[in-house]
């Protein structure tokens, strides 16, 4: 598949130019205190004087490198403004977005970083890792399941290692920046009084308009594959891995031919983790279990069959690969799922049974299985759900669309999906509706805890700004003379 080079620095959403708490996923060239000292204080001189370069008479005024900017240790280029304001434009459709707006945000953005550094608060390699690799992951889904080198292609950089390397540099800044902001707002509280004057301190036509929500619980029930194909997997992976250790067979070429899992088959399985990592339970227990150079016998985890090898072990890190595989499901094993949730439905719309006890009889998601099927918003942990803003992840847009045509008391019907990772399992699942609350402007009394965490928010915020305007005073900053008519920076000038 081909696709349409693109510059790395565009890949960042503009919607997190203009929320306090995301940070710009693009990054600039940046001069970290952490490099060579004597290097770094020659390249802020030559920027230095690039900005406060004169006019000479019979040349062209240029700024050395294309220099926007300075901030602490961070340089702006003129080449990364560009970039963005195109990206930004373009994604949201909003022309009217200028070079001063996104100077701003990114100003903002490695003010906290730089500050970050200052006060020694850090990261380490795993987090970036960690975050390099979800980010190609979503990178890689969004173009279909790229190559690393269609991936590296088409974001004009010479390979993939250098695309991993620059994800990384970029990944550093937002987790610190990211780590200033949780430090300022971590001891933040509000009381009760506080809550109160906020609230009435909005004139009522201005009061904050509450969605429509609702209460639901759900039952699912999810395909599984026979006995037969279930053995059919596990005599696969013996197979492969009596070709490893008795024919000199590579692990890591099996894997790239025959493993399911689409986040690390195309680089031989290889993962590289520590027993804090958030991994399933089976799988740290496999790879903590061997040596250095052996495999496991085939073993189960929530999203398949696997086989592990520990390839090195450096100290608490274990470098392992691994080959995924899914059992076959049949469309007869489909059908007999749906048939056991289509004939507790019947029961519990008959009066026989309720949909709590239904639930915790044969729902396969246990998390609300236990709770007789009731589900609570992740985010909040309250049992109301604002459908228009809950995450896909957590109720899938064809849940939504049956639940809008619910009545209270209202079970669904049968409602159908494909697990999203691929495994070829089908869940059905059915919904019942508790209660729903009309949209309405916030009742300080019956939305106490929403307005709560606005006031909490607003707090926060007003700390932030403080603390910006303190150290907007405390740190190095220059802008070029192409900004001196954004009324935006002029805090920034000092």
């Amino acid at each position: 598949m081909q696709f349409k080079a693109i510059d790395l620095k565009s890949i960042r959403s503009w919607v997190s130019v203009l929320v306090v708490f995301a940070f710009a996923k693009a990054a600039t060239a940046q001069t970290s205190t952490t490099s060579n000292v004597q290097q770094d204080e020659a390249i802020k001189q030559e920027v230095l004087a690039a900005l406060n370069d004169t006019v000479k008479p019979t040349k062209i005024r240029r700024k050395i490198d294309g220099v926007s900017g300075v901030i602490g240790d961070y340089v702006l280029l003129d080449s990364d403004i560009d970039k963005q304001l195109k990206e930004a434009r373009r994604s949201t459709g909003a022309s009217d977005i200028t070079k001063c707006d996104v100077m701003q945000s990114l100003m903002g953005q490695k003010l906290y970083a730089h500050h970050a550094i200052q006060d020694s608060i850090t990261v380490s390699d795993r987090e970036i890792a960690s975050a390099t690799d979800n980010r190609i992951d979503f990178l890689r889904s969004q173009m279909n399941g790229a190559s690393d080198e269609e991936m590296a292609a088409f974001f004009r950089k010479d390979s993939f290692q250098q695309l991993r390397d620059e994800l990384d540099v970029l990944n550093r800044e937002e987790l610190l920046a990211s780590r200033m902001q949780e430090r300022l707002t971590e001891d933040v509280q509000i009381t009760p009084e506080e809550v109160r004057q906020f609230f009435y301190s909005i004139p009522e036509d201005k009061r904050p308009f509450i969605n429509s929500e609702v209460e639901i619980a759900r039952i699912v029930v999810n395909s599984k594959p026979s006995e037969e194909a279930i053995q059919e997997t596990i005599d696969k992976l013996n197979q492969y891995r009596d070709d490893v250790l008795n024919n000199g067979a590579n692990f890591a070429a099996k894997a790239t031919l025959y493993s399911e899992d689409i986040g690390t088959e195309r680089q031989g399985g290889v993962l590289s983790m520590r027993r804090s990592d958030p991994y399933a339970k089976e799988f740290k227990e496999a790879a903590f279990s061997l040596e250095e150079g052996e495999i496991s016998e085939p073993f189960e985890t929530s999203f398949g069959w696997h086989i592990l090898y520990v390839e090195k072990i450096r100290g608490q890190v274990r470098d392992v690969r691994h080959i995924l595989l899914y059992p076959y499901i049949s469309r007869a094993q489909e059908s007999k799922a749906r048939a056991k949730l289509d004939a507790m439905r019947d029961k519990i719309v008959q009066g026989d049974t309720t949909f709590a006890d239904a639930a915790r009889a044969i729902s396969d998601e246990k998390e609300t299985a236990e709770k007789g099927g009731q589900f609570v918003n992740p985010i909040t942990g309250e049992n109301l759900l604002d459908l228009a803003k809950i995450a896909p992840r957590y109720i899938s847009s064809s849940i939504v669309s049956s639940v809008q045509f619910l009545q209270e008391g209202d079970v669904s019907g049968i409602i159908e999906e494909k697990d999203p990772r691929g495994t070829g399992s089908t869940s059905f699942t059915i919904v019942n509706l508790i209660r729903k609350v009309k949209d309405h402007e916030a009742d300080y009394s019956s939305d106490y805890g929403k307005i709560k965490d606005l006031a909490l928010r607003d707090k926060q915020v007003r700390k932030i700004e403080k603390w910006r305007e303190e150290k907007i005073k405390d740190t190095y900053i220059k802008i070029g003379d192409d900004f001196d008519d954004c009324e935006l920076l002029q805090e920034w000038n000092k």
